[in-house]
């Protein structure tokens, strides 16, 4: 009987993290073929599979989304083959890719951050959650901080991106392109933002695990920006879109969590 093979491989790609998706490839059999994945990126991937089958069966059964490590070269994603070798037939597959763990329902609500800069520094939160000037709907905070100031992790996590290639900057979302960022994933699959970063400031790069309380960058004036000043965000990606969430901080000495509210200073002592 002969065999018929066909591919179209779909992925969803999304602007700033594309690089990090998987990918699905086949090896054939004598009698149909067998699956596989790849994440080359820094955090799991998630592949939604969709298999038109022609007299063939798939081994894992009516399974659609898998999800695919950080670092896997082959996971094996299933088998395919006939379901009567007597009669035709033939497959073809297109996939879904976006990054992190879409089976995850949800994060660590409870988890407290650290202020993103360095300890003895005190800086004013000019612009808090739903900002009037740039952070409509979004929950992302701006602190007023020069240039050259360092911007620390505010959290255990590794390196996803690293842009520091941009010197310009200007008032209007025109400069959006320009922004210079270090994104960072999380151990329960959010993300955290920090951005308009100097120009060659990053102090890590992509694949790093860096720790709560290290040195990651200068802070910076770049992008779609008004003045020095650091933008520190963290997000959920559910679907490849991501949502902006709120997060408490330790202040002071350290003992203190609260959440933080515009025009009001914030030291760090810890």
């Amino acid at each position: 009987m002969k065999f018929y093979f066909f591919v179209f491989a779909l992925s969803i790609f999304n602007t700033i993290y594309a690089q990090q998706n998987a990918t699905i490839f086949s090896e054939n059999k004598s009698n149909g073929a067998t699956l596989y994945a790849v994440n080359k990126g820094f955090c799991p991937s998630t592949v939604v599979l969709d298999l038109n089958l022609n007299n063939m069966v798939f081994s894992m059964g009516e399974q659609k989304v898998f999800v695919i490590p950080a670092g896997s070269e082959k996971m094996l994603l299933g088998d395919i083959g006939p379901a009567d070798p007597k009669k035709r037939f033939s497959f073809s597959y297109k996939y879904q890719s976006v990054i992190g763990d879409a089976t995850l329902k949800g994060y660590d609500t409870a988890y407290i951050y650290d202020l993103p800069f360095a300890k003895g520094q005190k800086f004013k939160l000019t612009q808090g959650y739903n900002g009037k000037q740039t952070h409509q709907n979004q929950n992302a905070l701006d602190f007023t901080m020069a240039e050259h100031n360092l911007v620390v992790a505010a959290r255990d996590g590794i390196v996803m991106k690293v842009v520091d290639n941009n010197s310009e900057s200007c008032p209007n979302e025109t400069c959006l392109k320009f922004n210079n960022v270090i994104t960072i994933y999380h151990s329960d699959g959010t993300f955290a933002d920090y951005a308009h970063i100097q120009y060659n400031g990053s102090k890590v790069r992509p694949g790093d695990k860096v720790q709560k309380g290290q040195v990651i960058a200068y802070s910076g004036n770049t992008g779609w920006s008004s003045g020095p000043h650091l933008h520190f965000a963290v997000f959920f990606l559910q679907n490849n879109h991501p949502t902006s969430i709120e997060t408490r901080f330790r202040i002071g000495d350290g003992k203190q969590v609260t959440m933080l509210t515009e025009k009001e200073f914030y030291s760090k002592d810890y």
